[in-house]
């Protein structure tokens, strides 16, 4: 255009007028989508951003900076094969670090591998940490890293690589992964952006053998979010046992006198009683199969229902 205007027009065709003195030339790799931004030729705010639009738009959600930080965009829905066995087995496999010509995509599969590895190579503790804002991703990426560390045990046992005890192997990886259901029952909600929010901080250590065997794992809560069992926004729920508990009121073996029903007939949880997609019932079923695979005894197990079912009633005392 005149006057050293340019015209710019975006993928979805929207026009735009910029002062040429405000438009920058860029590298071509900054418009194709690279696993690696290291690897971009001008590396600033706009091109990142940029490469990180591109790849999201193509269902690559994962962008790496170098081995060791991983950018991840949370889809919000399936992506088919992001977590398949197949996508394990070519990280376990790889004897390239990803992002490497000829290695693996980028993927939190990558950094749990690249942990696990140095840990056994350099024999020093590693830590993996994951941040980001409400809905995220945090919860879900947490629990991929540590179904991988559970799969490389059983693979490692499969292909003779294991102990011999496979039975007690394999009981301390199931609770690791049996842990998260129940975590989940008891610390996440449904809230305005994500319908499984962590309302609690989260440390897991994982503890492991010189030969690489996973030997037990400890997780410690903090900061749970109290408030919310009182009262929550508009269009959010409370924490996910209440109604798990409330929809699974009439299995068989769970203690006498709850005195629980649906939940909409109590004020604490009468908010946003469902989730699209979301049985609580069902997740009530897993919940007690967890606590029992984790080795909750089963007057253990009522003390916390009951707990839980305390609780529900008083917001409609009067």
């Amino acid at each position: 255009l005149d006057d050293g205007i340019l015209l710019v027009i975006d993928d979805s065709g929207e026009q735009f007028k910029v002062p040429q003195a405000e438009a920058q030339s860029v590298d071509p790799s900054c418009l194709v989508g690279v696993d690696d931004l290291l690897m971009l030729g001008d590396f600033n705010e706009a091109a990142l951003l940029h490469n990180i639009r591109v790849r999201y738009s193509d269902e690559k959600i994962y962008t790496g900076i170098g081995t060791p930080i991983l950018i991840s965009v949370n889809p919000y829905k399936d992506i088919a094969g992001l977590y398949s066995a197949e996508r394990q087995k070519e990280h376990r496999n790889a004897a390239r670090t990803s992002g490497q010509q000829g290695g693996p995509s980028v993927h939190l599969y990558s950094v749990a591998d690249a942990a696990y590895k140095t840990m056994l190579h350099e024999k020093v503790n590693q830590s993996i940490i994951i941040s980001g804002e409400s809905g995220a991703g945090k919860t879900e990426a947490t629990k991929r890293m540590l179904a991988y560390l559970a799969e490389m045990q059983r693979s490692a046992f499969r292909s003779g690589g294991g102990s011999a005890d496979g039975t007690s192997t394999r009981s301390v990886e199931q609770q690791v992964l049996d842990a998260n259901p129940v975590l989940e029952a008891f610390g996440n909600a449904k809230t305005v952006r994500n319908d499984n929010s962590s309302r609690f901080g989260k440390f897991v250590e994982v503890e492991f053998d010189a030969s690489g065997k996973l030997l037990s794992a400890q997780i410690s809560n903090y900061l749970l979010e109290k408030c919310r069992i009182v009262t929550q926004q508009p269009d959010e729920r409370n924490y996910h046992i209440f109604y798990q508990l409330c929809a699974g009121a009439n299995t068989p073996g769970l203690p006498h006198g709850l005195q629980l029903s649906e939940a909409c007939n109590f004020s604490y949880i009468e908010t946003c009683e469902t989730i699209s997609g979301v049985n609580d019932a069902a997740e009530f079923s897993e919940v007690l199969d967890c606590m029992m695979s984790l080795g909750f005894s089963q007057e253990e197990r009522d003390s916390a229902l009951g707990i839980v079912a305390g609780g529900v009633p008083p917001g409609d005392l009067t």
